[in-house]
């Protein structure tokens, strides 16, 4: 008993030593709040009196782990105190509570908030814009563009000879940031026949695959990150008139006066070699820190008239379908050929993003539609390959242009785009994976942005499905 005894304050005073470190181990685990406002300050002015009680309870709610408590005071604050010196203060708590409870969406709008009001390009190194921007490029990187998703994107789509027209890009980012703009969608090479007949044909980033234009890439990626802002690049593969076609990729079609066939625009994208190519070419633009890969819409018409003696052969060796003329361009039957040809096709774009996502696992790849792809979807097939409901088996996110013509009032496009939803959703039943074009008429950046601002103004800008603004005529 005596030894026992004699044990005793040892195991005790082992036991505080355990405690103590514990303890102030803990201790650094708290969050370090800034200090409040003095007394002496808060005597001489009641409301600035107020605002720190108010923060004070938002902090012990925080530290106590009662956030959406935390996120209640903190809205409360930033809401009736808008000129208070402590509201970027309150605004980084109210973005740190919303992601400690699990309300990402709320937190990514609150850190892109607090980044907005930060007057230059580049916030001031401990700031909480700093801090925040920091986070919210932690979200991208680690999320990638599902971060971004979280909530209704407002995206802008230009080509590249608008981007090379702007004269302060960086500016103009900050100002799309502020008006409501959340991603941009940028050409990444030269998509039409008129682009590339009036200047140089090329592409916007860096690259040994093709010839570079100027490498805006490097410009606008980090400016639109630094505002919070997604990027994702869109490319033509159909009709790459970014590049010099090698000849073996080129497609046949018959001639509507005959079975004479003539060389076509569109290249075969079921040829293995073009398909390597592509490959190596969005490993070039994955490089660029983009978060997403937008396939565009193929232009011209015909997709069930094309062939190649690859997809020929492919056709006839898979289907098991044999051509009986070796002159005749497609099958009696032209719907299976196109059909068969449009799965192979997103086939080839889901691999594509597969690989992709080996590096950047939540990449985001869409592939752009017309509108036909949803009212005459037989149509939309053999004209472009396009086909709404085997997109989405592949877990592509969809894209839908408005047709070509003339550009229609708001109200119009509003109920358009409604339509098109309605129509869209028992297929695609998720939201978040469908995108929906709108057209807009500026001729110059500064109209442009006006343009921007008054279709957020308005109720489809509002709300809905993620929204594609498109500058000038859609794609025929």
């Amino acid at each position: 008993m005596r030894l026992l005894v004699h044990r005793w304050p040892d195991r005790v005073k082992w036991i505080a030593c355990v405690l103590l470190v514990v303890l102030s181990g803990c201790a650094d685990l708290a969050p370090r709040f800034p200090p409040s406002v003095p007394p002496a300050a808060s005597r001489i002015d009641p409301a600035l009196d107020a605002q720190t009680r108010l923060l004070e309870s938002a902090y012990r709610a925080y530290a106590q782990e009662r956030y959406p408590l935390a996120s209640s005071l903190l809205q409360r604050f930033v809401d009736a105190n808008p000129d208070s010196p402590r509201l970027r203060e309150a605004r980084w708590w109210l973005a740190r509570s919303y992601e400690q409870s699990g309300d990402l969406s709320a937190a990514l709008a609150a850190y892109r908030r607090l980044v907005g009001e930060v007057a230059g390009s580049t916030p001031r190194v401990g700031s909480y814009e700093y801090d925040a921007l920091n986070r919210l490029d932690e979200f991208r990187r680690s999320l990638g563009p599902s971060s971004m998703l979280e909530r209704r994107q407002i995206a802008l789509w230009l080509r590249g000879t608008e981007w090379r027209a702007i004269p302060d890009i960086r500016l103009w980012i900050e100002q799309l940031a502020d008006a409501g703009v959340t991603a941009l969608i940028v050409e990444a090479g030269t998509s039409s026949r008129e682009a590339a007949q009036s200047g140089p044909i090329g592409v916007y980033f860096h690259t040994s695959k093709a010839s570079i234009i100027e490498d805006l890439f490097t410009v606008i990626v980090p400016a639109a990150h630094a505002k919070g802002m997604a990027v994702l690049a869109s490319l033509n593969l159909h009709e790459p008139w970014w590049m010099t076609v090698n000849t073996e990729w080129s497609t046949v079609m018959a001639d509507n006066g005959g079975p004479v066939s003539q060389q076509a625009t569109p290249v075969d994208v079921l040829h293995p070699d073009y398909q390597r190519f592509v490959d190596e070419l969005a490993q070039d633009l994955l490089r660029t820190d983009i978060d997403g890969l937008v396939v565009e819409a193929r232009r011209a018409k015909g997709f069930a008239e094309e062939w190649s003696p690859t997809s020929r052969r492919m056709f006839v060796d898979r289907v098991g379908l044999s051509l009986d003329r070796q002159d005749q361009s497609i099958p009696p039957d032209a719907w299976r050929w196109a059909g068969w040809k449009s799965r192979t096709y997103l086939d080839c774009v889901a691999r594509l993003a597969r690989r992709l996502r080996q590096t950047r696992p939540q990449f985001l790849v869409a592939v752009m539609v017309h509108e036909r792809a949803v009212f005459f979807p037989v149509d939309a097939l053999t004209d472009y390959g396009e086909d709404v409901a085997e997109t989405k088996q592949r877990g592509l996110h969809l894209v839908v242009l408005p047709e070509s013509g003339a550009l229609e009032g708001s109200e119009k496009q509003e109920a358009r785009l409604e339509t098109v939803r309605q129509r869209l959703m028992p297929t695609l039943g998720n939201e978040r994976q469908l995108w929906l074009g709108m057209t807009l008429s500026a001729s110059e950046p500064s109209s442009l942005m006006t343009d921007v601002k008054a279709v957020l103004a308005t109720r489809v800008g509002q709300a809905g499905t993620h929204l594609l603004l498109i500058n000038g005529p859609s794609i025929p």
